[in-house]
């Protein structure tokens, strides 16, 4: 092992991780119970924009085109900026706003990991990983960083 990845292996395993979660508003509580117990680990979390509210439907058209415009855009960057996307597919739902941000972060090169097993191929070859704990996802983050992805 040389210096130069002995440092590599040094900054990646004191690394800040940084993860965007994907996920439909239909699963709001248990992505924030996820988000704050990844937290608790050390982990930089990015959530997805999953307001209830019953205002959306006295908008007018080109405010929901605004509104839903914004929300996408601000959630992709917080896509750019994380390390991994963790999608939030609970009894394997997948949305279409979850789909296009799954894309999104494979465009990017990102690492995806999901909650549970997706059967829908083209997302599977995907996904690194899956899994249902935060504990076991910055393990994930953890071993998927080494010199040896670097070279």
């Amino acid at each position: 092992m040389t210096w130069q990845s002995v440092q590599l292996e040094l900054y990646y395993n004191s690394h800040m991780y940084k993860v965007t979660i994907c996920c439909s508003k239909k699963f709001l509580k248990e992505e924030r119970a996820f988000a704050t117990q990844l937290r608790a680990l050390g982990v930089t979390v990015f959530e997805p924009p999953l307001h209830v509210s019953n205002m959306w439907n006295k908008l007018e058209e080109a405010d929901k085109l605004a509104l839903a415009s914004g929300l996408t855009l601000r959630h992709f960057e917080k896509i750019q900026k994380a390390d991994a996307i963790f999608v939030f597919n609970k009894d394997s739902y997948i949305g279409v706003s979850t789909n296009l941000e799954i894309g999104y972060a494979a465009a990017l090169h990102k690492r995806i990991f999901f909650f549970e097993t997706d059967d829908d191929y083209p997302r599977k070859v995907l996904a690194e990983n899956v899994t249902t704990t935060p504990e076991a996802l910055l393990k994930m983050l953890q071993k998927g960083i080494t010199s040896d992805l670097l070279a």
